[in-house]
């Protein structure tokens, strides 16, 4: 086995030139500073300097100096990422050479007419001339000075900071900035472009690259008698990088945790998320065309409690909307965003109203009141198996729930209805599913309506963090040291976060609302691959420190009722193109006839009406030919 390379060695020929210019500015500057302070001394006393003594003085400080600053590290220290650290190191190398200087010289000549005086003056001037160039380094990269100043708080954990050169000097900066709020204390750097290992940015030494983290993690736990945070200096870190950094801190059961962008104070540097393990990097949507669409007009959110119906309100409400009205039949939720809007800087006028949309009188009194010009209809039961148990339920609302909103809608004379939909729609194997791809088929029907309003499906795969998904019940799992439990091996997913989703939605609404634009548009949404369930439950387990491959970490339970193997987001016969709006994708192909779907969607309603599940299911299968309900 061959022997790993140490850091110096895998330094690059710059990086060893300017390390080499460092150490020979600083034994010059040593030479010079006592050539300086002898001559100062012997001026003040108004005698001229013996050139052997400064000469010899000079020399034999120099060489202190040629051994103490490597001894010291001075000359792996970035120039122009010089922090307090350095500046601090720099006045105790200079102590410390005169320290190895004096019995240098009392020893070759008991100082024979060397002013003793001089070695007090030596250390101001050499420490000027080793530390202005720095600092000059330190202007001339970032305008300012303030950035250089930074303590250490040794009660904190530490932690290794990981990623490029221009992340590692923002993220420190951060850090320096926080004046000591930052969570933990930075001991190493791994830079992933491997151009400054062996040197050290901001004062803070660079370990090495990648390849060097596993041995960089042992070792400032032997140091440091504690298990170090792997901090990953990027706010939006490559999937790959992130993966290997993954299998790092599973194997040795150690935390990690991502910069996030300037401003963010409250979690400047927090836990790796959900999202941060997608096969893509995260989008948000186009916000030219939601603000075209919401600004001055009153909006309209059902389900404004729930996940996606919550952050609607939040994305609304910054694009200066006239009103917003929250509606939801769950108290619980709809009193949390309502406190959260109450205590939001700066919000818009909004109403928060308890309802149900399958009360046609309460929506038609509250479209009377407020007359909304946009509707985002988020509201909706979606949790699969349960839904399976609540056939009739499930159809009253998405159903016959749209159909009521839809109408409220049109006499009001609101301008858009946006009907927020599922993967789950496309090749339904649930009733949850089935019974939103119905009210995709009567959005569509009511769309081709003169006197309706603009109408627009949205269609996309799970939200990270939603009520009842995935993520959450792992995180509960991972957290209770429970076994992570997955249905299948081979189940995959598409997923989103809910920003995303949002960001989409109001984008996908806003291009279905243009004079231009036909009626009863379906968008989907560009989510990338599907991510395969282990994979994530794996990348999970790892961002807590746990190992996923331990025996019993992971238990598979099988597929549950109504569930899946993997999701599509169109069917066969649907056929996708880009909008102008980036990752909003409209889809053509498969409208509905009105004539033959809209008396199967009445007998849908009407079976869910008198409750019976096995009525409900046979009426889904009538309408939805792709829907095969499971045996009896």
């Amino acid at each position: 086995m061959s022997t790993p390379a140490r850091p110096w060695q895998r330094l690059r020929p710059r990086a060893l030139a300017m390390m080499a210019a460092s150490y020979v500015y600083d034994v010059l500057a040593g030479a010079a500073s006592m050539g300086v302070a002898v001559h100062v001394r012997y001026i003040l006393e108004q005698k001229p300097a013996p050139d052997f003594i400064t000469l010899k003085a000079a020399a034999i400080f120099a060489f202190a100096c040629a051994v103490v600053f490597p001894l010291m590290g001075l000359h792996r220290g970035v120039w122009r990422y010089t922090a307090l650290n350095d500046v601090i190191r720099m006045i105790q190398a200079v102590i410390l050479a005169n320290l190895v200087f004096l019995p240098l010289i009392f020893f070759l000549n008991r100082g024979d007419d060397l002013p003793r005086t001089a070695i007090f003056l030596v250390v101001p001037i050499l420490s000027v001339l080793m530390i202005m160039p720095r600092l000059g380094a330190v202007f001339l990269r970032t305008g300012a000075l303030a950035n250089v100043f930074r303590f250490e708080d040794r009660a904190k954990e530490p932690a290794i900071l990981i990623g490029g050169e221009a992340a590692l000097d923002t993220a420190l900066s951060d850090v320096e900035r926080r004046n000591g709020s930052a969570p933990f204390r930075i001991k190493a750097l791994i830079e992933t472009g491997g151009g400054h290992a062996g040197r050290a940015i901001h004062g803070t030494p660079v370990a090495g690259g990648l390849p060097d983290l596993l041995r960089t993690v042992r070792r400032i736990e032997r140091a440091e008698r504690a298990k170090p945070r792997l901090v990953l200096a990027d706010a939006r870190p490559d999937p790959d990088l992130l993966r290997q950094i993954l299998q790092v801190a599973g194997a040795e059961g150690v935390k990690v945790s991502r910069s996030r962008p300037a401003g963010n104070a409250a979690n400047a540097f927090s836990p790796i998320e959900a999202a941060d393990l997608l096969n893509r990097p995260p989008r948000t949507g186009t916000s030219a065309f939601a603000e075209s669409l919401i600004e001055g007009r009153t909006v309209l959110v059902t389900g404004a409690g729930g996940t996606i119906g919550s952050e609607l309100v939040r994305h609304a409400a910054r694009l200066k909307p006239a009103r917003l009205v929250l509606y939801d039949s769950a108290e619980v939720s709809l009193y949390e965003i309502d406190m959260e809007m109450s205590r939001t800087e700066g919000a818009p006028s909004w109403r928060s109203v308890l309802g149900d949309i399958r009360d046609q009188r309460r929506l038609a009194r509250l479209f009377d009141e407020e007359k909304p010009d946009i509707v985002l209809h988020a509201a909706a039961l979606k949790h699969v198996p349960l839904m399976e148990e609540n056939a009739a339920e499930v159809v009253m609302t998405n159903v016959e729930g749209t159909r009521r909103v839809i109408a409220a809608a049109k006499a009001a004379g609101v301008k858009v209805v946006a009907l927020i939909s599922t993967d789950k729609a496309v090749n339904p194997s649930s009733v949850m599913g089935a019974a939103k791809r119905a009210a995709e088929l009567y959005v569509r029907c009511a769309a081709q309506d003169p006197g309706m309003p603009k109408l627009c499906v949205t269609r996309f795969g799970n939200v990270l963090g939603s009520a009842g998904s995935v993520v959450p019940l792992f995180e509960r799992q991972i957290a209770a040291g429970q076994p992570v439990t997955i249905t299948d091996p081979k189940a995959t997913r598409f997923f989103m976060t809910v920003e995303e989703a949002c960001g989409l939605v109001l984008d996908a609404a806003a291009l279905a609302a243009r004079p231009d634009a036909g009626n009863g548009a379906l968008f989907v949404f560009d989510m990338g691959d599907p991510v395969p369930i282990p994979q994530l439950a794996a990348g999970l387990m790892r961002l807590r420190g746990k190992d996923p491959s331990a025996p019993g970490a992971i238990r598979y339970t099988g597929l549950r009722p109504g569930e899946k193997l993997h999701e599509a987001l169109v069917y066969d016969f649907e056929r996708m193109a880009d909008t102008e709006a980036p990752g909003v994708l409209e889809v053509s192909g498969g409208l509905p006839d009105p004539a033959e779907t809209l008396p199967r969607l009445d007998a849908l309603v009407e079976a869910a009406r008198e409750g019976s599940p096995e009525a409900v299911r046979a009426a889904l299968a009538a309408l939805i030919p792709e829907y095969a309900p499971p045996p009896a």
